[in-house]
This record gives structure tokens, C-alpha cells and sequence, in this order.
């Protein structure tokens, strides 16, 4: 009979047999080794952390540095040397003193009491520490942890518990603050791809970067799951594996459908993203897969915004150039729900399909499109960086004879229609450093008002609609454009409040004033009562108005009770307030 060698695969042939084999908990093995060095051995050990992270492998390398005999002297040992029979027996969770027991399996205070309670008085068989290694201890019921509560807290000097749990949060209180508490955390793709490189090495494997990537990143931060889809990865590929072989092997995603998907997204391409379904279809990839690859793209996508990463697939940059990190941010969670979803749906493409083109009607990129509007006003606002043309020879006469001499505050910062006399070029090269200073400063104040006036919609939207001219450094005249007068009324009751916050945020007292000319057509007094319609009896309705109960001048009401809302209105439009 021929004799066929035992396969074992490559997270437990290669599991860390020391401290510095441990890979991503660096904090955790140099704490432990100190306390080992000085003698400061912790009667309870609490490991929480995400699964596939080294929890119970480092719990069974401490039992192993309690034990071990192999390093010539009579005590515990920051490095055991994995040979004596102690660390051999240990490794192969065949040594009797280390008991390693499944909480979810002994779940029951029958069971915890039997294994443990029962026995933690008697003395070691042979080694020198009794452990009780208590793997995910979060599904002992209430009862067993009441149970095990006192032995915890008051074990004798040769026990030493170490309790692991994915689920910190469901371990009592009481037990986690009599544990010394040691945190896993998941480990980086980079440190799980550089560690899978050197294994597939040492195996005699040709694992290409970009694979081991791949594999990193679907490892979810845990070695354990990382080994494992390498091992599936070379029963799939043989002696080499690539980036292809392993995107074929996991059912992911092509960059390139992705590219396509993430640039419809951005850009409300629907005739594009309808084309990657297609591909999709055709190519038989799973919509659970891919939606979850393109959220993690956006994910990638977010932090690039952000400056953070490196680009998901090549062009990534160009396709969300002015695209705001807020956007990607809103995309991501709203694929989230649409995963779940389409996890129920019996056609999982057609839902998929749908539920992207619902995302992307109902998702603005607010933040880029408030930019491009400011980055329109500032245009108008800002005072040109060259000189402006000279206008035509008689027009530059008539109007040096006719208009006063120019000073440096004379500059119009808005509407160029009503622009003011003289030319840039002259203010220009009379004093252009403190014009454009002075100038700037003012503009610093204005746009403070704008953000502070922002959630108050009538003087917002008067500043927004207006033309700010600063006629000099303390006097500043609003103008509106053709089509735009309606906003004088509205601004007319807002120049003291306007002013007063001008002055306090320039700290110097500033006028803020209308055009002159435009001054005298504004209302300066409440409009009349309306008069009730002409019958032969002034105090009734006419009948084609049933539901009018009484005369208009009986239903006015207080303004002064009225809400903040309505006091606005009344005084952008002077008036009663009829109940």
C-alpha cells in the first residue's frame, strides 16, 4: 500500500510557534514578553479582537512560555524554544495541564463546573501552570459566568486563565475587570500581503504582488482567512498564481467594468451604466459580488479624495476630478442598503440595475455644485487681474469731462453695468496696492455676512441678488440689476441689520445703503387696508365669496403674535395680517 503524506494546509502548518513570529500584534507579544521577563504573571488574560487575528495562537504561545523547560532555567520564559515536551505537547493541544476548551460547545454551568471548577484546586500533572485557554468565553450562559466568577477572580497560584472572544461586549463586566484585557486588531492588507509573499516563497510558490493583494484585501484583516484563500488559490492555479487566476478564482470584479460603473455614478451616465449590465450578464459575474466591489471602490475612491490610498484602477483621478469626498460618502452608504436589498430579490442583475439608476437620480453632488457657484460669484466679485480694455476714444473723453476725479475707494466691486467712472487703469495706476487691499478686506467681511446670513432666507437672498459697491472704506451701496428690482423692497428693511453686522465683524462702523437713484421709488410707508367690496351693506361679502364669513377688517390679527416667518414676510411686504 502506497504511503501518501498528510496534507496540512498553510494556516496551521505555518501558525506562529513564538512571540516574533506573530505578525501585526507587535504591542500585545512585547507586553506579554516583559511581564514574563519581570515575573509580573497576571492571573486572568482577556483577548478580544476580530477572528482570524492570533488570539488563541498567542493564548497557546504563553502556555508555552509558563511551561517550557527547554531554556535551562527553573522558571517562566519570554522565548520557549518549541522543542521540549512541554511546547511540543502544547502545539498539538495534546499537553494535559493546558486545557483548551470551546465555550460555545460548554455552554452549560453543568459542563464549566465539571471542566473547570471542579478541578482548578488540583496541582499540575507534570508542568508548572495549569491554563485554561477559553475560546469565544462570550457564549457561556449567565449562569456559567456566575459560576465562574469567583474561581476568576480568586484563582490558586498555579491556574492561569485565558479567556478569547470576538464579542468583548457580551462578556459580563464582572469578569472583564478581573482580566488583564489585550486587544487583537485586524491586520492591514499590506502586512497580510507581505507575510502571504513569504510563505508562497518558502513554499516554492510564484505569487505575484498584485495577487497577494487581492488576497489581503479579501481577507477581511484576518491572517487565518488570508492563508486559507491562498491555499485555494494554489489548488486553483498550480505553481503560479497572478492577478487574473485570482480575480477569476474569487469571482470579482474586472477594473475595468468597475471604471465603467464608477464613472456612470459620477457622472449620471445611464446609457454607460446600462452597458455594464449587459457585460455582466453576458460574462455571468454575481450582482451581490459586484455591488460589493464597487462599494469598496467608492470606499478606496473616498479616501483618495481625502488624499489618502492610491487609486483603485488606473484613471481613478481623472474620473472624480471635481467630484467632493460628501458625494462618494453619500454613493457608499446608499449602495449599502441597496446590497441588502438585492441579497432578497429572485433577479438579483435586475435589481442591481435598478437600484443604481434610483441611486443615481436621487444623489446631488451639493458640495461641487455650491463650489462651482461660488467659484462663479467670486469671478464677478474679485477685482480683475489685468487692466481692463480702454473704451473707445470719444466715449473716454465725454467721460473724463463729466465725471468726478477718480479716488482709490472708488472701486465698483460688482455689476459692471452700473461700473462707476474712471477706467481700471487709471485707479490702477494711481495706487494700486491699498485700493486692492482695502478692497479685499471689505470683500472678507462681506462673504463672514454671507455665511452668517445663510439660514436667514429674505437677507440672504437679498445679498445674493445685489451688486455691493464699497464707495469708500466705511460706506458701502447696494445696486440691483435689471430684473432684480423686486429685491430693493426686502433690502430696504434689512440696511440696519445688514450694517450691524458689517460693523461688527469689521469691528469699525460701516452705512450699507442703496443706490441713490433707486432709493426714492421705494415704498417709505404700509400700504392701505384694502377696501371691502361695495354693497349695499358695507359689513358683508358679496355671495360669490360663500365662504367668507364676515368683513376682511374684522379678521386682521396681532402681527406682533404672529411667527418669526410671517414678521419677515410682513416686512419685505408692509401690510395687515388677516387671521
Amino acid at each position: 500500500m502506497e504511503n501518501t503524506k498528510q496534507y496540512v494546509s498553510l494556516a496551521n502548518k505555518y501558525r506562529p510557534q513564538t512571540f516574533e513570529d506573530m505578525v501585526g500584534q507587535e504591542s500585545i507579544s512585547k507586553t506579554l514578553q516583559n511581564a514574563l521577563k519581570l515575573g509580573r504573571i497576571g492571573h486572568a488574560y482577556l483577548f478580544y479582537g476580530p477572528r482570524g487575528c492570533g488570539k488563541t495562537t498567542t493564548a497557546r504561545i504563553l502556555a508555552k512560555a509558563l511551561n517550557c523547560t527547554g531554556h535551562g532555567e527553573n522558571g517562566p520564559t519570554d522565548k520557549p524554544c518549541g522543542k521540549c515536551p512541554q511546547c511540543l505537547e502544547i502545539a498539538q493541544s495534546a499537553d494535559l495541564d493546558v486545557l483548551e476548551l470551546d465555550a460555545a460547545s460548554n455552554t452549560q454551568v453543568e459542563k464549566v463546573r465539571e471542566a473547570i471548577i471542579d478541578t482548578v484546586a488540583l496541582a499540575a500533572s507534570r508542568d508548572r501552570f495549569k491554563v485554561f485557554i477559553l475560546d469565544e468565553v462570550h457564549m457561556l450562559s449567565a449562569s456559567s459566568f456566575n459560576a465562574l466568577l469567583k474561581t476568576i477572580e480568586e484563582p490558586p497560584a498555579h491556574v492561569v486563565f485565558i479567556l478569547a472572544t470576538t464579542e468583548k461586549h457580551k462578556v459580563p463586566a464582572t469578569i472583564v475587570s478581573r482580566c488583564q484585557t489585550f486587544r487583537f486588531r485586524p491586520l492591514t492588507a499590506d502586512e497580510i500581503s507581505t507575510h502571504l509573499v513569504e510563505l508562497a516563497e518558502a513554499e516554492g510558490i510564484d505569487l505575484s504582488v498584485g495577487a497577494a493583494k487581492i488576497i489581503a484585501k479579501n481577507a477581511s484583516g484576518a491572517m487565518r482567512d488570508g492563508l486559507t484563500l491562498l491555499d485555494r488559490a494554489i489548488a486553483y492555479c498550480g505553481d503560479h498564481v497572478d492577478e487574473k487566476a485570482v480575480a477569476e478564482m474569487l469571482g470579482l470584479t474586472s477594473n475595468e467594468l468597475l471604471k465603467d460603473a464608477v464613472d456612470a455614478l459620477c457622472h449620471k451616465d445611464n446609457a454607460k451604466m446600462h452597458q455594464v449590465f449587459v457585460t455582466l450578464q453576458a460574462e455571468g459575474f454575481d450582482a451581490n459580488t459586484f455591488l460589493k466591489d464597487l462599494k469598496n471602490t467608492l470606499g478606496d475612491l473616498f479616501y483618495l479624495t481625502l488624499g489618502q490610498g492610491s487609486e483603485p484602477f488606473e484613471g481613478a483621478s481623472a474620473i472624480i476630478a471635481g467630484i467632493s469626498s460628501g458625494f462618494l460618502a453619500r454613493l457608499t452608504r446608499k449602495l449599502n442598503k441597496l446590497i441588502d436589498e438585492v441579497k432578497f430579490s429572485d433577479n438579483a442583475l435586475v435589481s442591481a440595475e435598478v437600484g443604481l439608476f434610483t441611486v443615481m437620480d436621487s444623489v446631488v453632488d451639493i458640495d461641487s455644485f455650491i463650489r462651482r457657484l461660488e467659484a462663479l460669484e467670486g469671478g464677478n466679485v474679485l477685482p480683475p487681474t489685468t487692466p481692463t480694455p480702454a473704451v473707445p476714444p470719444a466715449k473716454k473723453t465725454a467721460s473724463r469731462t463729466t465725471a468726478p476725479k477718480a479716488t482709490p475707494t472708488n472701486i465698483v466691486a460688482k455689476t459692471p453695468v452700473q461700473q462707476a467712472e474712471p477706467t481700471v487703469e487709471k485707479t490702477v495706476s494711481t495706487e494700486p496696492v491699498p485700493v486692492l487691499d482695502k478692497k479685499i478686506s471689505n470683500r472678507q467681511v462681506w462673504d463672514k455676512m454671507m455665511t452668517k446670513f445663510s439660514s436667514s432666507p429674505f437677507v440672504y437672498d437679498v445679498m445674493i441678488n445685489c451688486a455691493v459697491e464699497f464707495t469708500t472704506q466705511d460706506t458701502w451701496t447696494l445696486t440691483f440689476a435689471s430684473g432684480k428690482e423686486f429685491y430693493q423692497i426686502p433690502a430696504q428693511h434689512k440696511l440696519a441689520e445688514l450694517s450691524a453686522a458689517a460693523s461688527e465683524i469689521s469691528g469699525r462702523k460701516i452705512t450699507i445703503q442703496l443706490t441713490e437713484d433707486k432709493t426714492a421709488t421705494l415704498p417709505t410707508a404700509p400700504a392701505a387696508k384694502v377696501a371691502a367690496p361695495t354693497t349695499a351693506n358695507n359689513n358683508t361679502i358679496t355671495d360669490e365669496e360663500p365662504f367668507a364669513k364676515g368683513p376682511f377688517e374684522t379678521q386682521t390679527t396681532d402681527a406682533e403674535n404672529a411667527p418669526e416667518e410671517i414678521k419677515d414676510i410682513l416686512e419685505m411686504f408692509p401690510g395687515e395680517l388677516i387671521a
